[in-house]
């Protein structure tokens, strides 16, 4: 079952379109209840990349998992997130190390918004001499804000040796970027 939602939530994230211009530089779809899909873009050997992550209104505040890989997307995200829901950012989880997830950490924890990341992502992090999220927290960890729950796991190794899993049990949804891409290519 697990898989099946984590296969439409990617499916729904790679093809959903919005409103906004395709070429805006920030582009915000709604995928379901109060979760949002928001895509930036940065060049990357030479070639245009898009890389899609997520958001949660609750009713304390928005929680984003990953950041902008666009850093001139960092403060405009959070201006149309408060636009947009009048609510203001509180945490942001950074899902794994590589500069489209975890590249913002600093400037939102400077922006005095709660960030998290597990262990091994700090330790990757901090390796490579990049700002890091304030809350360390174990591999497997569950949250409660507001009417929402959620739970962070490790599966291990993936697209990232740190990449983690985020679980919606009661909306049966499911945020992991690019290491869904590893359970595609063992199903075809």
């Amino acid at each position: 079952m697990r898989k099946l939602a984590s296969i439409i939530l990617f499916l729904t994230m790679l093809f959903d379109s919005s409103a906004q211009s395709t070429n805006s530089p920030l582009q915000i779809s709604h995928l379901a209840g109060d979760f949002y899909v928001y895509k930036t873009f940065h060049f990357y050997k030479g070639t245009l990349i898009s890389a899609n992550a997520m958001y949660l209104v609750t009713d304390k505040g928005v929680i984003m998992f990953d950041a902008p890989w666009d850093e001139t997307q960092y403060q405009p995200l959070l201006e149309t997130i408060k636009a947009k829901h009048n609510k203001d950012v509180i945490m942001c989880f950074a899902t794994h190390s590589h500069e489209d997830r975890a590249g913002g950490l600093g400037f939102y924890r400077q922006k005095g918004i709660k960030t998290y990341s597990i262990g091994k992502t700090d330790q990757i992090l901090k390796g490579q001499n990049k700002k890091r999220a304030e809350f360390i927290i174990p591999n497997d960890t569950a949250f409660a804000v507001g009417k929402h729950s959620f739970k962070v796991y490790y599966p291990g190794k993936g697209h990232a040796p740190d990449n983690i899993v985020i679980w919606f049990d009661k909306q049966k949804k499911c945020c992991m970027e690019v290491a869904l891409l590893k359970v595609l290519k063992q199903m075809i």
